[in-house]
């Protein structure tokens, strides 16, 4: 019902906090966005969040919960929305459609925009993945209406952000990624799609295919200012899931597990990047 309420976006925005960080969007016809870091950061963490599906039956609402807490209490750490926040199923869904969730896409916004209220200081921007764009069939956007009630930048496909700090220029190419690849060979390859024509970038994040990937690319640019060729290596990261598989669609279609949780890159002042996976289990 809070859908309906028509105190909700006064109560969504009274959790708003300033950004500490400042951004420009440069008139062209690619998709930037430039931000810049306070100088003051030790250093930058990244935590972009994809894949969450809050509404599918198999949302893994308890990991969420405690991710998104240490993104709150975390004080150098930044993110964005990188698609398939909710599920939004229909009849004209894929496997299951409206029975593989537990309340409908109009609350399932609600709840995504209640849970990142808090910190959506902390999000650089947003983009759509293809569970929102279900809805895309009647025009209707869902991703862009969620990025318009939380005041981020919304980008359609990529987005090109260039993060500056400690005279550094970070570059991200962010997609929510596509295709259904299945096998760990396939999927490091969706995750390279940009690399032919998108460079050079520094990270090249992408989620969509719920199983986590981090691969180390080697390149190289020129230094504008001295005209030497520099190594500039660069992250190649697939972004893990927030869905449990057993009792699915992906475990109906014999789809193999991914893994559940978030990808953190940590940027230094050296330039160097560090990736943060994690492998849960008990090592008995």
């Amino acid at each position: 019902m809070l859908a309906r309420d028509d105190r909700f976006m006064a109560s969504l925005r009274e959790r708003f906090q300033p950004r500490p960080w400042s951004y420009a969007r440069p008139v062209t016809e690619f998709p930037q966005i430039v931000i810049t870091v306070p100088d003051a950061w030790e250093t930058v963490l990244l935590a972009p969040w994809y894949d969450l599906h809050i509404g599918a039956k198999n949302h893994d609402a308890e990991l969420l919960k405690r991710h998104l807490a240490w993104f709150e209490q975390t004080p150098n750490v930044l993110g964005w929305l990188g698609g398939d926040q909710i599920e939004n199923a229909s009849k004209l869904s894929v496997g299951a459609g409206v029975y593989e969730q537990d309340y409908d896409p109009d609350n399932q916004m609600v709840q995504v925009m209640q849970q990142f209220a808090s910190v959506r200081h902390k999000l650089l921007f947003s983009l759509p993945g293809n569970h929102e764009d279900r809805t895309n069939i009647m025009g209707v956007d869902l991703a862009w209406w969620m990025s318009a009630v939380l005041e981020l930048p919304y980008f359609p496909d990529y987005c090109f952000c260039t993060i500056k700090w400690r005279g550094n220029n970070f570059r991200v190419s962010a997609h929510h990624g596509s295709g259904g690849a299945a096998t760990a060979g396939a999927q490091r390859m969706a995750a390279r799609k940009p690399i032919a024509w998108a460079k050079p970038f520094d990270l090249y994040w992408s989620g969509h295919l719920h199983s986590a990937l981090v691969d180390v690319l080697y390149q190289t640019e020129f230094d504008q200012t001295s005209g030497e060729m520099v190594e500039r290596d660069a992250l190649i990261i697939s972004s893990p899931s927030y869905l449990k598989y057993f009792g699915g669609y992906g475990a109906k279609k014999q789809y193999s597990p991914g893994t559940r949780g978030i990808a953190v890159v940590e940027l230094r002042e050296d330039g160097r990047m560090d990736s943060i996976i994690h492998a849960r289990g008990k090592r008995l």
